[in-house]
């Protein structure tokens, strides 16, 4: 295992108002999907108050935890973005004053070959490098200060995914159908799980880790320092090619969302049980709200949908022009959630949507210009504006 250090140095930010009040500050990170570039929407301003060109094509934009950066995976440039808000705090002790500033690129990794596959949760940030077989591990308290990583090298090169769970990185593989346990001290491989084919998609809820397979989903379960891992099959008489491939978590929901079919899957880790759930279209893009108390999901006829945590769904609205996956190249609309608002890219009207979740209604429409895809919400948690 090795460590590489980046040193990076943090940002000014600008002078505090002199007005206290409890609001935080919100923007969205955004990918432009024809020309590549990131782009930052200020939501109080309604304006794009930064752009930036990236090493190349970006296969998906997320947030770390704690909301103050994103990171952009170039998977055909061997590259990661590391891209920060602006906003940084000053800790008064009882609170936290928010201050903002320009956004900036903090940094651009090398993390490895086809970085592909990201999760992040708690402290851990997992970029599954697919060509050279290694995961790199970042501490997001870290970041603004050095982009140290441990590199994890797994078994063989394959299309994977990693989480952390404890002191254990987690690599599933998808042609070797297992998932292996390394040590994320040393690297040193500590457990195997077989029995998970196809692997793809993964998530965490407390102790337990999922992985989607074709059959089901594998899930490991922490248990006083052993790791444990038990299959939940997919139901009987599941058509083919109906799986479980992408999933979603939140700590304050009981179960994981997975994709499946023309519907998702609610995966239930203390009951064991896989429930699915059919949708009017295929989902796009699927994540928890409002604290973890309902689902929302963007769906290829345009539609967003927001369902209760047992499924039933409660309201829909249109959003943005159906997406068809057959047609080659076609710009992909995606979702993001925040407390009790989801934003939607609309790439053929080069605009963000806001929606409130409570009424499901369009608040505004912002115009960013160009072809917006992949998008991500920046936001510093427990800092709040003057």
């Amino acid at each position: 295992m090795t460590s590489l250090l980046l040193t990076a140095a943090l940002s000014a930010s600008s002078a505090l108002a002199q007005d206290h009040s409890h609001a935080s500050a919100v923007r969205i990170a955004f990918a432009d999907a024809r020309n590549h570039t990131l782009g930052v929407l200020d939501l109080e301003t309604g304006k794009v108050v930064a752009s930036f060109g990236t090493p190349g094509k970006i296969s998906g934009i997320y947030p770390v935890p704690g909301g103050q950066y994103a990171m952009a995976i170039h998977r055909d440039h061997n590259r990661v973005t590391v891209l920060h808000s602006g906003y940084s705090a000053v800790d008064h002790g009882d609170h936290k004053d928010l201050l903002e500033g320009a956004p900036y690129v903090l940094q651009t990794l090398n993390t490895g070959r086809q970085p592909t596959h990201y999760w992040a949760h708690g402290d851990h940030i997992a970029v599954v490098n697919d060509q050279d077989g290694t995961v790199a591990v970042l501490d997001r308290n870290l970041l603004g200060v050095s982009l140290d990583f441990q590199e994890i090298k797994t078994e063989a090169p394959d299309h994977s995914a990693a989480v952390v769970l404890g002191d254990k990185v987690l690599n599933g593989y998808s042609k070797l159908a297992k998932v292996d346990a390394y040590n994320l001290a040393d690297g040193a491989l500590a457990a195997s799980f077989p029995g998970c084919p196809s692997l793809h998609g993964e998530a965490t809820l407390g102790k337990t880790a999922a992985f989607g397979c074709s059959d089901g989903v594998l899930m490991i379960r922490e248990n006083q320092g052993q790791l444990v891992a038990h299959k939940i099959s997919n139901p009987a008489g599941t058509p083919a090619n109906t799986r479980v491939s992408t999933l979603a978590a939140h700590d304050g929901a009981p179960v994981m969302l997975g994709n499946f079919g023309q519907g998702l899957a609610l995966i239930d880790p203390v009951r064991n049980s896989l429930t699915p759930v059919p949708l009017p279209a295929n989902p796009i893009k699927f994540d928890f709200a409002q604290g973890g108390r309902s689902i929302v999901v963007l769906t290829a006829d345009g539609q967003l949908n927001r369902l209760g945590l047992n499924g039933q769904p409660i309201a829909r609205v249109a959003v943005t022009a159906p997406y068809d996956s057959r047609v080659q190249d076609a710009p992909r609309p995606s979702m993001a959630v925040m407390d009790g608002v989801a934003f939607v890219s609309h790439p053929g009207a080069g605009e963000v949507l806001e929606v409130s979740l409570e009424d499901l209604q369009v608040k505004r429409r912002h115009q960013v210009g160009g072809t917006p895809t992949a998008l991500t919400v920046l936001s510093l948690e427990g800092a709040l504006k003057h």
